[in-house]
């Protein structure tokens, strides 16, 4: 088993399992309030049902043997006592059709709720926090541990249910016979022990294994996504990513297995010594009756009183057990959504502006969480309203992390960005984005929607305006290719669905692109933009965005020199600093590393 750190692997305090058991009633009254409280109750009366039961039969038992030794007697006397019985039996197979009919919609309710719900946590925790390993871990548990929130919400119900029959019963069985009640409760202890060693021993298996259970998802996912197949049937690689998943899988079932096995056969040899005081107690039961000191109906009650108070026991043990293993799950979920993004959000509203602000890096410095390296070093740059601006260079000049910073999606180490000299800090996210749009090179697809869906997805937050979707489409040279889409705009962009056809890599990005064209806001970023796409189509494009959004600041990223040469002022980068800046025929007249790189580039088109 893989080693973690202890605080990791401790066992919940009853402060935090009382907090998660909390959380987790609040998580599913808030899916449904009717239906969490219609569940409470109705498991409450149902557990409690089968004593009621036993105590009307017990009286209708009594009641027919007195008849049978009163030959004036009528069997008409047992009708009230049958028709009591029938009701009651009425109510509770309504009640039972009701706490189906509940789990049922609670189930569908959960499947479909639940994922929306932790996506928007996830979403809301930002990109810094959520590529630190160790989040990503607990977001796993988390995932899989929320596909049974409603379970594990049926058990704290029936857990509380069961403490209600214990009660009932134990007052019944300690009054009748005290002696068997104590022996019956110490007999359980070993049991319950038991279970909870082999219950925790359980959770430690699947606690410890996390980022193996994530690799195996991982190769799993890669085989099951027919995308992937080409590449994996022409290097013959099926096997080798099936092996890796398969020897985890093998070797962590062998330990489940072993467990189970353990657990269940203790389960048995401890559970015996419940069974034998149980027959202890019908012994006494009987001997009342042998003395006639009860009746045959008291009997009945007394035995059904007794059965229900061990079993209850043994159960409702047992469950809260079970309940304290499973906390430890579900409290990984509370964790996720107590989670708060590593960069706090501002409190400076922003609102929709129609004009871009003055952009200004001020001697920014940064690296990646856990990295030794600084990506940007010491870099300042001032992006005036209505700029053109190009940063290039090569892969690994910082060009990405750039934009990653201007987005906030990480924070600086030192240095400030400032949008109209207010920290972009201090500005809240949401606000800033209403303003922002940047296309990177790692672009979205949305292929279960259509054409139209897809661009709209770029300011869907409005009415959609069709007009400005033709617009944006016609900008992103998009009429190249949808004349052969027999649905036009209303295309489905997957093979996968009927009617359905998949764009070629270069036309998703047009359509990518059309998508901020739409979007139309104040600043614009691209980052790398026409990576997939024909030289034709590019030079046609970049034509089109500069006239497009003219007034607004756009921000180009490249490293192909020849697609910024209109750019109002071109930054070259390295190393995360900016070695070279100005127009293209400054740069030129330079002849530095712009010169160089352009004239290279060149020359490859020739």
């Amino acid at each position: 088993m893989a080693k973690e750190n202890i605080d990791n692997q401790k066992k919940l305090s009853m402060k935090e399992f009382f907090n998660t058991m909390k959380w987790l009633f609040l998580f599913n009254f808030k899916l449904s309030p009717g239906f969490a409280l219609s569940q409470i109750i109705i498991r409450m009366i149902l557990n409690i049902s089968p004593l009621f039961n036993a105590y009307i039969f017990a009286r209708l038992l009594d009641k027919i043997i007195k008849i049978l030794g009163n030959s004036s007697a009528s069997l008409n006397d047992i009708i009230p006592l049958l028709l009591l019985l029938l009701c009651f039996n009425l109510i509770i197979s309504a009640f039972n059709s009701a706490y189906s009919s509940i789990m049922a919609s609670m189930g569908n309710l959960s499947s479909y709720m639940v994922p929306i719900i932790l996506s928007k946590q996830i979403s809301s925790l930002g990109i810094q926090t959520l590529e630190n390993p160790e989040v990503v871990n607990k977001i796993q548990r988390a995932r899989e541990t929320m596909n049974s929130t409603n379970n594990d919400f049926e058990r704290l119900v029936i857990s509380c249910s069961q403490v209600i029959v214990f009660i009932v019963t134990s007052i019944v069985v300690i009054k009748i016979m005290p002696l068997i009640a104590l022996i019956i409760v110490i007999a359980t202890i070993p049991e319950v022990v038991s279970n909870k060693i082999y219950m925790r021993r359980n959770w430690l298996y699947w606690r410890t294994e996390t980022e193996n259970i994530r690799r195996s998802n991982g190769c799993n996912s890669t085989l099951n996504e027919t995308s992937n197949l080409q590449e994996i049937t022409i290097t013959s690689s099926f096997n080798f990513i099936s092996d890796i998943s398969r020897k985890f899988t093998d070797r962590f079932m062998a330990l489940q297995i072993k467990n189970f096995k353990e657990w269940y056969l203790s389960g048995f040899l401890f559970g015996s010594i419940g069974d034998i005081a149980g027959i202890f107690g019908y012994f006494s039961i009987f001997k009342n009756l042998f003395y006639k000191f009860i009746s045959i109906g008291d009997v009945t009650f007394q035995m059904r009183a007794l059965d229900m108070f061990s079993s209850n026991l043994s159960i409702m043990i047992n469950s809260f057990n079970g309940l304290l293993e499973r906390a430890n799950r579900v409290n990984e979920v509370k964790i996720v959504f107590d989670m708060k993004p590593i960069v706090d959000d501002g409190n400076i509203k922003l609102g929709k502006i129609d004009f871009a602000p003055n952009i200004k890096f001020n001697n920014v410095n940064f690296k990646y969480p856990g990295a030794d390296r600084y990506i940007i070093n010491n870099l300042s740059l001032n992006i005036k309203p209505g700029e053109k601006i190009a940063i290039v260079g090569e892969n690994g000049a910082g060009k990405t992390t750039l934009v990653k910073l201007l987005s906030r999606f990480y924070k600086i180490d030192s240095g400030s960005i400032l949008l109209n000299d207010i920290n972009i800090n201090n500005i809240e996210i949401k606000d800033w984005y209403k303003n922002l749009g940047v296309l990177f090179q790692d672009f979205n697809t949305y292929p279960y929607l259509s054409l139209k869906d897809n661009i709209f997805l770029g300011k869907s937050d409005e009415n959609l305006d069709m007009d400005k979707i033709k617009i944006a489409a016609t900008q992103a040279n998009i009429d190249s290719f949808i004349g052969k889409y027999k649905d036009g705009f209303d295309q489905i962009l997957s093979e996968k669905f009927k009617g359905g056809t998949r764009p070629s890599t270069g036309q998703w990005q047009k359509i990518a692109i059309a998508r901020f064209f739409y979007r139309n806001s104040p600043v614009v970023v691209f980052d790398e933009p026409t990576a997939s796409i024909d030289a034709v189509s590019e030079a046609e494009i970049f034509g089109k965005i500069y006239d497009f959004f003219k007034g607004k600041t756009v921000i180009i990223i490249s490293h192909r020199f020849s697609t910024v040469r209109n750019a109002d002022k071109i930054y070259v980068l390295d190393n995360g600093k900016i070695i070279e800046s100005g127009k293209h025929t400054e740069l030129m007249k330079l002849k530095g590393r712009y010169y160089n790189a352009f004239n290279i580039q060149a020359k490859g088109y020739k």
